[in-house]
């Protein structure tokens, strides 16, 4: 309560004095009014300024806290990558130079959804290059998280950099480690998963068809294999090497053999007209000869298939069977020879389309240290420590009954 102001007046009636007591509230004695909540400037930094003590003290304390933090974290070393992406295609160049220019004539070209150097930027901060690199390197033991990938997800993020300006035309990227020598393996190994990454989802129209088409000889190739097998089963089986050829030896061997056979009947019959009986030894041995060729002729014109020569009663069952086999055999002899140059054609296209990421600068080991900013530390800790100071004592001040006492301290 402010000290009262006192003002004597006197009763006109009785002539005594009358004591009129007023409580002006302070705001009317600082020249404000009673609907002012506010407080002054001046009246803030004195109130401030009878609470040095307190701010004086949270200030050191935040400094003191703020050195030890410091102080207590290990130093760090950050390995970093400069990758320069790959050139887009031409065609996605020139409609997005022209895109501009057309939609002014009311023409709506196709624009480019994404270039390379998006794409390249995606893959560093996938999921998918993260989790390889914390296998490889066993990170999750690094991160104190060996039983959950989502927190050792989350660490390891937090260590990883990748940034692609666009006024310059490179990506780097970087790891940042307790040892150098493991920030630049990791660093090293991402940009060689970053060129597989990219290759594999660049693959172009030239890579599937070779893939296609290398998967499509591998069975034609087998194919063929097995039609050749039989063909040669077939040969062994029934000796049967070139069909025309041997036909026609059979044609030829049976006339001969027939013109044989009619001059030995003649000589024979010759022979029994002045040889007496047949135990003549001429007409016995030219009786054997006729007998043989008969014979030879027999199996000649019956289905046999032993010899060189091939009976004739076999050659319709043989040759049909034959010409199937050597059909099947030379069309996958005549696809494969085709797939051949189908293969070599998609090497070349797809050698042609390649987009190769191009590394500018590998990591290294780093020897001078990225963390952490100890005299950012303690600087940032001192103005907590003194706005926290700032804040107990104005807080003590607005409480009643805390006032006296925090002025008193």
């Amino acid at each position: 309560m402010p000290d009262p102001k006192i003002h004597k007046l006197i009763d006109p009636d009785t002539g005594q004095a009358v004591h009129l007591v007023y409580a002006i509230p302070p705001e009317l004695l600082n020249g404000g009014t009673p609907d002012d909540d506010g407080i002054s400037l001046h009246d803030l930094i004195a109130r401030l300024w009878r609470g040095r003590l307190w701010i004086i003290g949270g200030t050191v304390l935040g400094a003191v806290l703020g050195l030890v933090i410091a102080l207590s974290k290990p130093n760090v070393y950050t390995a970093e990558v400069v990758t320069l992406p790959p050139a887009d295609k031409m065609s996605g160049t020139n409609l997005a130079q022209f895109a501009g220019m057309a939609a002014m004539a009311g023409i709506n070209l196709p624009t480019v959804e994404g270039t390379s150097k998006d794409s390249l930027v995606a893959i560093l901060n996938s999921r998918t290059l993260h989790e390889r690199l914390i296998e490889q390197f066993q990170l999750a033991a690094y991160y104190e998280s060996p039983d959950s990938r989502d927190r050792a997800l989350n660490a390891f993020r937090k260590d990883w950099a990748a940034h692609a300006p666009k006024t310059a035309a490179t990506i780097a990227f970087g790891y940042t480690h307790t040892d150098p020598q493991q920030a630049a393996a990791v660093a090293n190994r991402a940009s060689e998963l970053l060129r597989d990454l990219f290759t594999q989802m660049q693959q172009s129209e030239a890579t599937r068809e070779r893939i296609f088409l290398e998967q499509r000889f591998k069975q034609s190739e087998n194919d063929w294999q097995r039609a050749a097998d039989a063909m040669a089963s077939f040969m062994r089986e029934h000796k049967a090497v070139q069909i025309e050829a041997q036909t026609e030896a059979t044609v030829a061997a049976l006339g001969t053999l027939q013109g044989q056979l009619i001059a030995q009947k003649i000589e024979l019959n010759a022979q029994r007209a002045v040889a007496s009986g047949e135990g003549n030894p001429m007409v016995q041995m030219l009786a054997e000869r006729i007998h043989g060729l008969e014979a030879e002729i027999a199996r000649l014109q019956g289905s046999s298939t032993d010899g060189a020569l091939i009976g004739l009663g076999a050659l319709p069952d043989l040759g049909q069977e034959y010409l199937t086999l050597l059909r099947e055999s030379k069309r996958q002899e005549a696809l494969l020879i085709g797939l051949i140059a189908q293969v070599e054609s998609a090497k070349i296209s797809e050698v042609r389309e390649a987009r190769m990421v191009t590394i500018v600068d590998p990591a290294y080991p780093p020897d001078i240290k990225s963390g952490p900013k100890r005299t950012m530390i303690c600087l940032m800790a001192t103005i907590l420590g003194f706005m926290a100071g700032c804040i107990v004592w104005l807080f003590l001040w607005a409480i009643p009954g805390s006032r006296t006492a925090a002025a008193a301290t």
